[in-house]
């Protein structure tokens, strides 16, 4: 597994960077908190970022925020702030484990997978969700479109439906993006 690490002072990262290379990992890069984090991860492309840092300041909520949105990667907090505004700001920003005084970097291994697999898990519900607002979306187009044919063509709701079915078919296009073509047609019309 290729790593960044990102850390507020060098001290801190050494503990990590030894845990990361005993542990089999490869670390691509270590940069410091003020750094231009997003680039390195579109540069580098990591599987996973690491953040040592005494706090987390709004300058690092807005690189994760940034790299949640351009390039989404798991990341893991060790931190000192326990407050629940700042894990909550953290998490909202894309971290996916907020790891609070946590010295013990033998547990490094274990705290990657569990990141691993609850990133896996939030991109596949993003996803998800993605493809149901698409489908609520097309469903709209295609319920407005048979609306237009049933008013204009004064046919029933099935032989609407039909129609743009088998439009659909003939043009070798989807039901929605037929839809859509009626619609703007319509509105050209009126």
């Amino acid at each position: 597994m290729n790593l960044i690490l990102i850390a507020d002072c060098p001290e801190n990262a050494q503990v990590f960077l030894r845990a990361a290379a005993q542990a089999g990992y490869r670390i691509l890069k270590l940069i410091g908190v003020k750094d231009d984090v997003c680039r390195h991860v579109e540069s580098l492309c990591p599987d996973a970022l690491i953040i040592v840092s005494e706090t987390i300041n709004n300058g690092l909520l807005g690189e994760m925020q940034s790299i949640s949105r351009r390039r989404p990667t798991p990341v893991l907090v060790f931190t000192h702030d326990a407050q629940p505004d700042a894990i909550d700001a953290a998490v909202n920003a894309g971290a996916t484990a907020y790891i609070v005084d946590c010295n013990d970097a033998s547990r490094l291994g274990a705290l990657l997978e569990v990141a691993r697999v609850r990133f896996t898990g939030q991109q596949r519900l993003k996803n998800e969700l993605l493809q149901t607002r698409n489908a609520l979306k097309e469903r709209k187009r295609i319920e407005k479109a048979k609306g237009i044919i049933m008013q204009t063509k004064r046919v029933n709701e099935d032989q609407a439906y039909n129609a743009i079915r088998k439009l659909a078919m003939n043009h070798n296009k989807r039901m929605g993006e037929i839809a859509e073509q009626i619609i703007s047609a319509s509105e050209v019309l009126v």
